[in-house]
């Protein structure tokens, strides 16, 4: 959850500092918060977490590959859509340990 929650902080930084004109600011912030999900990425482990991990590993790059949009266009729209995806991820990363992993009946 630190990882989401830094995460979350570098792109709201990403954001003020466009709003402000800080484009060196908003680049650094933008690295930083691109590390995080590059690490997240780095550490799904495919092999037991088959679906689940290759759809996280498709929107960890989609993240990855907006920001870099969102860097080249200095684009605060491309900042708030990956905010958006981020913060999904990390709620249901919340819920699942406040709550465990939900029980799914077969029968």
């Amino acid at each position: 959850l630190m990882m989401f929650d830094g995460g979350e902080r570098f792109l709201a930084q990403a954001e003020q500092s466009l709003a402000g004109g800080d484009v060196p600011g908003f680049a650094q912030a933008l690295s930083r918060a691109q590390a995080i999900i590059a690490e997240l990425l780095s550490t799904l482990d495919h092999k037991r977490g088959g679906e689940i991990a290759r759809n996280l590993e498709r929107l960890y790059r989609f993240m990855l590959d907006h920001l870099v949009e969102a860097n080249l266009a200095k684009s605060g729209r491309h900042v708030l859509q990956v905010r958006r995806v981020f913060g999904i991820i990390g709620s249901a990363y919340r819920e699942v340990l406040r709550h465990g992993t939900p029980q799914v009946d077969v029968a």
